[in-house]
């Protein structure tokens, strides 16, 4: 829309401020309309992944998102690249302090898809000296038009127009505000921004302002459209003939609905508000529920994603309560999921930039009362074949069979940098090697066992793969160190193939593992409430779930040392069962499957028709194999009434 006479342009020196994240083609010309008005414009990418994630891994060829910000900054604007998705409040703060360092007396903030009308900042200029007149210099200006609809307001005071919580793109802000109040609440991260600091002007006394004919073009969400049931389409004839653009008229309601991630932002953001200044703001707040209820409990009735806004909007809600802030859970987001695009988002992702080799290695053996089997390992390690260096951590968790003396003068000390530390603090493998790397002094941790033996060119190959990885599992071979009948009882797979739960993710035993030891603090260790086994597979997805990739090293060989008794073996399997159970009672919600109905079926079958106390000759299973899975299905059985899920 434009004036029907101009109207003149004052001195006030106004700057944009225009935040973008993945924009399309679209920011260029939202960045020219604002180049034609304001004495200076600036863009903030707030991180975009086009951007970040290449960078990251060393890629330098162009993206999409590159050569836009290239033609925004031809077209006269300032490009601005954060180096992570900081949010839209941190985005535009980034803006404002150059506006305002720069000298502007007023900020205009444009989302990435908003265009001005030619006329907009001199009538928003024209408005702030208008106000000035009347002794009001703390304001904010809005438009009073958005895509043609009358954007909200509350009355007229000296004879102006109040905004009703304006949008922030379009918003322009006199440098008085902002040093009267402060910039954006970042802890917001997206949504409501604007809405806070309106609460906040309004606190201070400063007024929301409508322009008189300012206009401009919104994007507000995406277009959704019902077709209501057979039976209810009497009595929602009139607002499917007004809601049905694009198609015949009268099929369906049609409107418009956030992106389901928004529905957290939204409940979290909003409870916050209503706690902090629903005393203040009655009528506010009344207005508030009143909408939202609306427009996101429409979404969520007739809206698509429906279970993920339900589940969103319930995840914000619980994080208000809890005062939590900051960008969306990367759990909560996986959560809220369909199956597929959660397997998709986890699922497996490209090699990470190398890294090169360590600089140092630290291998963690954890223990506990191993004096007896520990000096095979050792003597492996030190006929490793690998030229960088090395050192070996022994993390004692309270071994009673003399240990501590058995190392103290060990021959090997020298040659292996060997130490032994104290891990007694906690009872457990995962306390050790928590422990253990604690005590590390290289940037890598390779894992294995004290009873175990690694082959001669494990670290080699182990730290070659990691190079691209953040971890790296390796494989193992039971033929070395088991009696054949001892093999027959448990079967292992071979070495080129990785361990992983069909349809989720890799895993990988800490019996032959490596990790970065970056990566090791940023996910928190192992986690010690795993008491049942299984503490591997929770670290190797958690570090997934973290973003990082793991790896599998074939050629990185353990000779793994079966259980060799019966009794031991069966005390392993209930306890993997056990673990097991817990794996999917914690990951669930991020698509780690449930076992087949009719696995568990076929696995009944087994135990019961194969059964030791049948002749051997008939069932064709030696007993420890038959010990194994019995073992296996009564911990998975014991594991899902502690854990209340099935998983049998």
């Amino acid at each position: 829309m434009t004036s029907d006479s101009p109207v003149p342009k004052t001195d006030l020196t106004v700057a944009a401020v225009v935040t973008s994240f993945e924009p399309t083609d679209r920011l260029v010309d939202v960045v020219r309309r604002a180049v034609e008005q304001a004495e200076s414009v600036v863009v903030i990418d707030d991180g975009s992944p086009s951007l970040t994630d290449r960078a990251d891994r060393g890629d330098r060829e162009e993206s999409a998102v590159r050569t836009i910000l290239d033609r925004c900054a031809e077209a006269g604007a300032h490009v601005v690249c954060a180096p992570r998705n900081a949010g839209i409040a941190s985005a535009l703060n980034i803006g404002v302090r150059r506006a305002l360092d720069a000298g502007a007396d007023a900020v205009l903030t444009l989302d990435q898809d908003t265009l001005i009308d030619g006329d907009y900042l001199n009538r928003a200029r024209t408005h702030l000296h208008l106000a000035a007149s009347l002794g009001l210099t703390e304001v904010m200006v809005s438009p009073a038009l958005i895509n043609d609809d009358v954007a909200p307001f509350w009355f007229a005071e000296r004879g102006l127009t109040l905004a009703f919580e304006p949008l922030q793109s379009g918003l322009v802000v006199t440098a008085e505000l902002f040093a009267a109040i402060g910039l954006f609440d970042e802890d917001l991260f997206i949504d409501c921004v604007e809405t806070e600091f309106y609460l906040r002007a309004r606190e201070r006394g400063a007024p929301a302002l409508i322009v008189p004919g300012g206009r401009i073009e919104h994007s507000l969400g995406h277009r959704a459209r019902w077709t209501p049931p057979r039976p209810l389409r009497p009595l929602m004839r009139p607002l499917m003939r007004e809601g049905a653009r694009g198609g015949t008229d009268g099929e369906a309601i049609e409107f418009s609905q956030d992106a389901p991630f928004r529905h957290y932002y939204i409940a979290r953001n909003r409870l916050a508000l209503y706690r902090r200044y629903g005393r203040r703001e009655p009528l506010w707040c009344a207005v508030s529920i009143a909408k939202d209820t609306f427009v996101r409990g429409r979404a969520m009735l007739i809206g698509s994603h429906r279970p993920a806004r339900a589940y969103l909007t319930a995840a914000g809600t619980r994080a208000a309560l809890r005062g939590e802030t900051g960008k969306i859970p990367k759990r909560t987001l996986l959560r809220s999921m369909r199956p597929a695009d959660r397997a998709r988002a986890i699922g497996e992702r490209p090699a990470e930039p190398d890294r090169g080799l360590p600089r140092l290695v630290s291998v963690v053996i954890p223990v506990r009362n191993a004096a007896a089997v520990i000096d095979e390992q050792l003597a492996a390690l030190a006929g490793q074949d690998y030229a960088g260096d090395f050192e070996v951590i022994v993390a004692d968790n309270g071994s009673t069979d003399g240990l501590a003396d058995h190392l103290a003068d060990h021959p090997l000390a020298d040659r292996l940098q060997l130490r032994r530390v104290d891990a007694s603090a906690g009872r457990g493998a995962s306390v050790a090697r928590n422990i253990g790397v604690e005590s590390a002094r290289g940037d890598f941790i390779a894992f294995c066992d004290a009873d175990d033996r690694a082959h001669p060119q494990w670290l080699t190959e182990l730290t070659a793969v990691a190079r691209t990885y953040s971890a790296v599992g390796g494989a193992v071979e039971t033929d070395s160190l088991n009696a054949p009948h001892v093999q027959r009882w448990r079967g292992m797979l071979p070495p080129e193939t990785p361990y992983e739960f069909p349809g989720f993710l890799r895993v990988s035993p800490t019996c032959n593992l490596g990790v970065w030891k970056d990566v090791f603090a940023a996910v928190g260790g192992f986690d010690t409430a795993y008491d049942r086994g299984a503490e591997d597979s929770d670290f190797t997805i958690r570090v997934q779930l973290a973003g990082g990739v793991l790896g599998h090293a074939p050629r990185a060989l353990v000779a793994y040392r079966l259980r060799d008794t019966l009794s031991g073996l069966w005390k392993q399997s209930v306890m993997c069962g056990e673990g097991d159970v817990r794996l999917y009672s914690d990951y669930r919600s991020y698509g780690l499957p449930r076992r087949k109905w009719y696995g568990t079926l076929d696995e009944v079958a087994y135990v019961v028709l194969r059964n030791p106390l049948l002749p051997t000759a008939i069932t064709g299973v030696p007993t420890g194999r038959w010990l194994f899975h019995a073992g296996n299905l009564l911990g998975r059985v014991r594991g899902s009434l502690r854990h209340r899920c099935w998983y049998v």
